[in-house]
């Protein structure tokens, strides 16, 4: 495929690196055949899904816990004007409420009070017409 298509790039290769689809199409080449029989070789439970694989941007260090009263040194240079505690306070206190505390104002809506659905009767015109030839 490489051969005939090589000047649109290639499914299978990226540089020297082999693709994703490169190494799926290797594992499962036997589901890639003419024939589904290939399929009863595999278990029911059998998960057709490729392993975990981070992507390049996606890191692979943890990320430590920033403390939000943590001052900072004053050897730092970078313009900070002073934080005001009070604003931080209430900031975490939303950050940590309890469920019980949140009360969303509509978690249901209202049970109508009239009939709220309108039949379309087609036919209503028609019966009309014909009660008045009749008549």
């Amino acid at each position: 495929m490489d051969m005939c298509y090589g000047m649109m790039g290639s499914l299978f290769r990226s540089g020297s690196r082999q693709t994703l689809f490169a190494s799926q199409v290797m594992r499962y080449a036997d589901l890639y055949a003419a024939s589904f029989i290939n399929l009863l070789y595999y278990p029911f439970s059998y998960l057709f899904r490729a392993a975990h694989v981070l992507m390049p941007h996606e890191s692979t260090v943890e990320h430590i816990h920033v403390d939000i009263n943590e001052m900072e040194s004053p050897l730092a240079t970078r313009n900070r004007t002073s934080v005001d505690f009070k604003d931080t306070d209430y900031k975490r206190h939303q950050l940590t409420r309890s469920i019980s505390e949140i009360k969303p104002p509509n978690l249901f809506p209202l049970a109508p009070q009239e009939i709220t659905h309108c039949h379309d009767e087609d036919d209503d015109e028609e019966e009309e017409e014909e009660e008045e030839e009749e008549e």
